[in-house]
């Protein structure tokens, strides 16, 4: 259904208008709108960034339709280990599996690929859809992190979780 595509400038306007939308702000946990200045001053330092964050789209397998994006960041290269953040920002393909099928080819690159021990996720409790991904995915709850995150109306909580490269 989906690939993982290595993200570039064709990209770039979809990941901004849905970094600027107000329910994946909320549920991605940013507090203010990015411009566009701002998002090509982001994607000019990605390559500096590459010992510690690898960025894909996510495309659909047939079209090359872009519907998403999934990186791999703070790479801990000591401790093997890689937080994953996840956004489909094509809302027809929502809850139809394109999340959980692009969390486990990330996974798959991360162990794979980087022989990284361990991925994680903070998922904000609001976002039950995220959670559901990850695990279908193969995470597991490690903790939550109580009111850790303020929504916009009120603070909430957030998972940890977790999933390690032998399971």
């Amino acid at each position: 259904m989906i690939q993982l595509k290595p993200f570039d400038q064709r990209h770039l306007p979809k990941t901004l208008e849905w970094a600027n939308n107000p329910e994946f702000t909320r549920l991605m946990d940013r507090a203010f709108p990015i411009s566009d200045q701002e998002h090509e001053v982001w994607f000019s330092k990605l390559h500096e960034w590459k010992q510690s964050i690898i960025y894909f789209a996510i495309e659909t397998s047939e079209g090359d339709h872009h519907i998403g994006n999934v990186w791999l960041w703070n790479i801990d290269w000591l401790h093997r280990k890689a937080e994953v953040s996840i956004v489909i920002g094509d809302a027809d393909l929502r809850g139809k599996g394109a999340g959980t099928e692009a969390i486990t080819c990330v996974a798959s690159y991360a162990f794979e690929r980087l022989n990284l021990h361990k991925i994680y996720a903070h998922v904000l409790a609001i976002n039950p859809r995220a959670r559901r991904a990850f695990e279908k995915a193969g995470f597991i709850l490690e903790g939550t992190l109580l009111e850790d995150r303020w929504s916009g109306t009120n603070y909430v909580d957030v998972y940890l979780l977790a999933r390690l490269a032998k399971f």
